[in-house]
C-alpha cells in the first residue's frame, strides 16, 4: 500500500513540474508576442488577476517562501 502512495506521489508531483514549465513558457510567449498569441495569450491576464488578488503584501510572502525553499532544495541536494 505504502508503494502506491509512493508511486501516486510521484507521479503528481512530475506532472506538477510539467505544469510549472508550460505556465513559465506561456507566460514567457505572452510577454514576448503579446496577449494575442494563439492558446497562450490569455495568461496575462489571469496572472495578473491572481496578483492582484494577493495584493502587494501576499506577493512579496510568495516571493520569500520561493527563496526560501529554492535555498533550502539546493542545501539538501
Amino acid at each position: 500500500m505504502t508503494d502506491l502512495f509512493n508511486n501516486i506521489k510521484y507521479w503528481l508531483w512530475e506532472v506538477t513540474k510539467i505544469l510549472g514549465l508550460v505556465v513559465a513558457v506561456a507566460i514567457l510567449v505572452a510577454i514576448l508576442f503579446g496577449p494575442n498569441a494563439p492558446f497562450l495569450g490569455g495568461i496575462l491576464g489571469n496572472v495578473e488577476g491572481v496578483v492582484a488578488a494577493l495584493g502587494s503584501e501576499g506577493l512579496g510572502v510568495i516571493i520569500a517562501l520561493l527563496i526560501i525553499l529554492s535555498v533550502w532544495n539546493s542545501r539538501s541536494s
